[in-house]
């Protein structure tokens, strides 16, 4: 077959996203992309300000809709907002808890696993069929107590 006349190879995300009736463009990927450079739990505003770099043009709404687009496809996950902060979006699709500051809504992973099990399953015999896990915690004493500030800035100190 001419070079010319074969479909281009899809992504893994490419693929998960036609599989799912959705189609690939480059928003998406550039949002993707700014989720996992991010090293974290990124709000929708971060991940904008990511993406602007590489797209300069594109809307905070775009960046929204790609966001579902790709949780709903379970590539990525959404960390529901609280009271005190935005959703935040996580790219790992393990097996994982979080821990959220309730003073600033920076999140951290909790990687035990078991930690339901111990803790409420087998005290009372449950069979777990799934479970989330969100830890509130107190951030040490150099938190801001400000999500915008905390989760861009190191070591800031409270005033």
């Amino acid at each position: 077959m001419p070079r010319a006349a074969q479909k281009p190879e899809r992504s893994g995300l490419g693929q998960v996203l036609h599989e799912r009736g959705r189609r690939m463009t480059r928003q998406r990927q550039a949002v993707f992309d700014a989720v996992v450079a991010a090293g974290g739990h990124p709000c929708a505003d971060q991940v904008f300000a990511r993406v602007r770099r590489r797209l300069p043009h594109v809307s905070l709404a775009t960046v929204y809709n790609a966001l579902e687009a790709l949780v709903g496809c379970g590539q990525l996950s959404k960390i529901p907002r609280t009271d005190r902060g935005p959703a935040r979006y996580d790219p790992r699709r393990d097996v994982h808890h979080h821990a959220r500051c309730v003073a600033c809504s920076k999140v951290w992973d909790i990687d035990d696993k078991a930690i339901v099990v111990r803790t409420v399953s087998a005290p009372r015999r449950f069979k777990p069929v799934g479970y989330k896990v969100e830890m509130l915690v107190e951030c040490p004493a150099d938190c801001p107590g400000d999500a915008r500030i905390c989760v861009a800035t190191v070591g800031a100190k409270r005033s």
